[in-house]
């Protein structure tokens, strides 16, 4: 009885599967020293992200987020991960020894305001993008570096590109709840202040870094089902977020609010003293 039970919820999904309206059947998983989560890529089946799909395929299958750490953990902005890695689960001392994850050529931006159905509202994933050097964005430079929207982030559509979602944020909300730390407030550490890939990473109880352990594409046809089902409130919500479009009370954030990490990667001298990690607001 159980076998044909397991057949039924097989097929059930399979169906699902192929009859969702925002069926990908691409789905990768993130192992994190904290708990997994999966990501959904191009929700909405759209041929313009092909590319920003083979973008992240290419890292994960290539095994470069492998040792990666969470460097940004925003409060009700985003939470960014996929820029750097370090040889120590500790955090690093000076930023000199601090690596960035190697990349392969930027993807040419498709940015959400383009393409109907995309928003970066909750639960979206975009990727993270440098500054133009003109005071704008770099449409066309994003690489390795992701971020998870936390909440409406419309204002961003006009330059970043959406090409995935989470079905389920219990990892994420998990990340958001530890401790964290300010390396641009550490003398030494090399980080000048403002810089946002060092100004909020979150830390485990233990004191370490969050890491990913590793990433790989979903093959099980259940386990995709579940993802594929999962991400529609999330596109729903994405809709409504790129329908109703910026939001007047909400200012314009700088360009590289977001930043893609090879804009901010200093190589500074110096001596790292003690941290001082910050407990989140609960």
């Amino acid at each position: 009885m159980r076998f044909r039970l397991n057949i039924a919820l097989a097929v059930a999904a399979a169906l699902l599967a192929a009859s969702a309206p925002f069926a990908s059947g691409q789905v990768v998983r993130f192992e994190t020293t904290v708990g997994d989560f999966d990501m959904v890529l191009n929700p909405t089946n759209d041929p313009r992200l092909q590319a920003h799909v083979d973008n992240m395929l290419d890292y994960v299958t290539n095994d470069r987020y492998r040792a990666s750490w969470i460097n940004r953990a925003a409060e009700n902005f985003v939470l960014q991960m996929g820029g750097f890695y370090s040889h120590t689960r500790r955090v690093p001392m000076t930023i000199e020894s601090t690596r960035a994850v190697g990349t392969f050529p930027p993807v040419p931006g498709e940015p959400a305001a383009t393409i109907s159905g995309l928003s970066n509202t909750i639960g979206t994933v975009s990727l993270a993008l440098p500054g133009d050097g003109m005071g704008g964005t770099n449409q066309d430079a994003g690489t390795s570096s992701f971020f998870i929207n936390l909440t409406s982030n419309a204002f961003l559509d006009a330059d970043f590109t959406v090409f995935a979602a989470i079905p389920d944020m219990t990892t994420i909300n998990r990340i958001m709840g530890l401790m964290q730390t300010d390396l641009t407030a550490v003398p030494g550490f090399g980080a000048g202040a403002g810089n946002l890939g060092f100004s909020d990473v979150p830390l485990e109880d233990s004191g370490f870094q969050v890491f990913v352990k590793r990433t790989f594409v979903i093959n099980d046809a259940m386990a995709v089902a579940r993802a594929l089902s999962g991400i529609e409130s999330v596109m729903a919500a994405s809709i409504a977020g790129g329908a109703n479009g910026t939001p007047a009370s909400l200012p314009l954030r700088s360009a590289i609010a977001v930043p893609e990490p090879a804009s901010i990667l200093l190589l500074l001298a110096g001596r790292g003293l003690t941290l001082a990690p910050r407990r989140r607001r609960r």
